[in-house]
Order: C-alpha cells, then structure tokens, then sequence
C-alpha cells in the first residue's frame, strides 16, 4: 500500500513531497479536503529569493531575506557509499533481539474532535491542524498542552486571504510555523511567528513563497527557529534548480542557508538535541547518492558533525541523528545495494553495525535514550539498543486502520501519539491523543 493511502487511514500527513497528494489525504480523512503536493511549484529561485512579495506587504506581514552561511567539515567519515552485507546487520525482529514487555504506559489520554492532526517537534505543545469552525474556511491552526490536554485555536483564517487556506504546520514553547496555500493559483507561502503559552505573540513574517514549478516546503521547528527546504518539484520549470535548507530565528531580520543540495533533498528535516539531520544530493558527478547530514545547530557554526552515504540509488525515507548515529528507513527494496537497500528502518552509522527493524517505514523515529520506537502497522515497536530487546506499545481500542500515529520525532522527552477511534457502530467518532513519558 502507498504512503498516499497509509496517510489516509491514519489520518495524519507529511511534508514528504514525493508522496503526492498525502496532505489531501489526511485532511481527506478528517472531512476537510484540501490539495496535494503535486499541484505546487514556481517559487522564487536562489538567483532572485527576496522575500518581499506585493500580497505580503499589502497585508502589513514582515517579510525576510536570505544570507549564506557555510558549515564545518564532515569528521570521521570517509563519504564513501555504505554497501554492506548482512553480517554488519543485527536484526531485530529475526532472533538477535529478545521480546519483552513494553516499558511504558499512558501518563495523560486525551479526547479530540475527529479529524484533529497533531505534530509534535519536542516542548509542552504539540500544533494541530483541526477541522472547520465555519463553512468559510477548511480548516483551522490550534495547539495541544500536553500537560492539561487543553486544545486551542490558534489561528481561524490565513493570513493570505480568503481563498487560502492552511496546508501544515509546526511548533516549538516558542515559534509557530505554517503553511497557506492557495488551489486555485497554486501559490503558496511559509509562515513564522512568535508563539507562548499557546498564543501567538508579536507579528507574521512571510519566509518563503512559491508557485507551480515549486512545491510546498517540508519544515519543522526548533526551539525560536523554523528550518525548511526549498526545493523543485522533481518535473516542471525549475527542475534542474538547486534545492535549499534555510533556517530563520525569532527576531532576525535574515534567514541563513545551511546547506545547498544539487538536487532534490530526500527526507524532511529533522532535529534532535540541537543536531539537524537532512539529506541532500551528493557525489552528483558519480550517479545519484544521498548522505544523510549531521548538522551542529548549537556551535553557531553549523558543524557538520556525520555523514552517511547510502548505496547508489537508494533514497532514504526518514532520518535523525539520535545518540551520535543515524536513525533512518528504506521504503523500497533495492536490488544489489547491500543489506542497506533493503526495505526497513536501520539505527547505525558509517563503518556499521545496523540494528535493523524487518517492516515497511511509515514515520519518523523517536525516542530517548537507548530506546526508540519505531511505526509498525498497528502499533509501534520499543527497541532498547543497550537492553537487546523489543517490545510493543499497542494502539487504543477501536483505532482504525493504521491505528496509533506517532506525533513527536526524534529525542523527546514526552511522546505524542493519536488515533482516530470508532464508536460501538464502527463509526469512527473522535482522536485519542496519549502523553507517555520517555
């Protein structure tokens, strides 16, 4: 089954954009119906990206402009593409790991109204796409204390006008992101604003903007920053245009860019313990190679701190840098690309060992210390890398489908999960979001 129809089930998107259509499904799912990623392009090119467009400023909405900024140098690793066998592979759910009882349980359950998506990127407060408050709009912008559970409009209507309408979003304590699209022109913006005890503060700014040759930006959030790519989408106008990561701060007039990908990035961005993982283009002159990419946010160099170059062809579908090594998934088989071609989620670095979980990726890892749960179908799976052993958080009752939706990613010290919950006539009637502590 596709990413597309996962996504529909579970009631939850991505900003992958390779997986057309997702967001539309998710907010298919929660009665909102909206546009896929495949009708997003033209957008402001490297050559010409000041962010100052007429609909912005007309709007009164602060706009920024982008400034380079180069990072360290790659440190113990060689860049060269990891082909290895299945002797460098300890396989987690194929007898080198054991069974256990799963180490946690529900600190705090909650109730939603059906159709709310939460995205959880660390902090006291998970964003949440939620369903309509009137006929006017698709959808609305809110947030979730994970401490009282209380659930809050944060914005009722885009900043863009009314044809627009909110397509994702992201928080920390203290910045709010989100995206507005418009269906019928394709036009799209990013969004950042200040945000504190579940209330926005200060004014809009306007980060970035495009159109039909560019699609909508995979972004999240970190402690006062936003950090989003810029990318082509893979056929159109700009299509051999180089793709971007940005970052913007609370208070800066400046985005910076962390890195240039000659080619498309192949995950989201990602950030764990101040450390952000992405993946663009490399070795471009010898084939298509991703190198999954450590980068030190705190040093105020950006540092490259790792580097993993997957075999030829091979493109990862999520990836963090978690306890100084890549937590990653494949979501095809590759043939004659190593046991690193194959289809699963894989916690390891260059020169190996893999600790490798056999099932098909649907979303990010999380995860504290030496555990990290990993999506499975139904379910997730609690891997204890030090412990050996493996265990099973099961979903609520009733969940449809794809069942408990992992909401936060990376290291976090709470972890968000939700599902959508059928009533007694199989009805699916409300989400249950549950807080269990890492």
């Amino acid at each position: 089954m596709g990413f597309f129809s996962r996504i529909r089930n579970a009631g939850r998107g991505s900003t992958r954009p390779r997986r057309e259509g997702e967001r539309v499904a998710a907010q298919g799912a929660a009665g909102q119906g909206t546009g896929g990623h495949g009708l997003f392009g033209r957008g402001v090119t490297r050559r010409s990206f000041a962010l100052g467009s007429a609909a912005a400023i007309g709007a009164g909405m602060a706009v920024i402009s982008l400034s380079s900024c180069s990072s360290g140098e790659v440190k113990e690793t060689t860049g060269d593409p990891q082909v290895v066998d299945d002797s460098q592979v300890v396989a987690v759910l194929d007898g080198d790991y054991e069974a256990a009882d799963c180490p946690y349980t529900a600190s705090q359950t909650f109730t939603l109204p059906l159709g709310t998506l939460l995205f959880h990127t660390g902090g006291t407060w998970a964003a949440a796409l939620l369903t309509p408050e009137s006929s006017q709009h698709v959808n609305t912008l809110g947030a979730l204390s994970l401490s009282s559970g209380n659930l809050s409009t944060v914005l009722d209507a885009p900043t863009q006008g009314q044809t627009w309408q909110f397509y994702d979003v992201r928080c920390t304590d203290s910045v709010y992101a989100w995206v507005e699209i418009d269906y019928a022109t394709r036009d799209w913006v990013l969004v950042g604003q200040a945000f504190s005890g579940g209330d926005l503060a200060g004014e809009p700014v306007q980060l970035d903007s495009g159109s039909i040759d560019w699609e909508p930006p995979r972004f999240t959030t970190w402690n006062t920053s936003v950090i989003w790519q810029k990318m082509p989408l893979a056929t159109g106008n700009a299509s051999s245009e180089d793709s971007h990561c940005y970052q913007w701060s609370v208070g800066e007039t400046e985005g910076t860019e962390l890195m240039v990908s000659h080619g498309r990035f192949a995950t989201a961005p990602r950030v764990a313990d101040g450390i952000l993982t992405i993946a663009p283009r490399v070795k471009e002159d010898e084939g298509t190679y991703y190198g999954l990419t450590a980068l030190d946010l705190t040093d105020g160099n950006n540092t490259k701190r790792d580097q993993l170059v997957l075999p030829s062809g091979v493109a990862p579908f999520e990836a963090v840098y978690m306890n100084e090594q890549f937590a990653f998934s494949i979501e095809a088989s590759y043939d004659g690309r190593g046991s690193l071609g194959n289809m699963g989620t894989f916690i390891g670095r260059e020169g190996g060992p893999y600790v490798y979980v056999r099932r098909e990726p649907l979303a990010c890892v999380a995860g504290k210390g030496s555990r990290y749960l990993v999506k499975a179908q139904t379910s997730h799976f609690v891997v204890d890398i030090e412990a050996q052993t493996y265990a099973t958080l099961g979903a609520p009752d009733r969940s449809v489908d794809y069942g408990d939706w992992p909401a936060s990613e990376g290291i976090v010290d709470r972890f968000l999960s939700f599902a959508t919950i059928r009533n007694a006539q199989g009805i699916p009637e409300s989400v249950t979001a549950r807080v269990f502590d890492l």
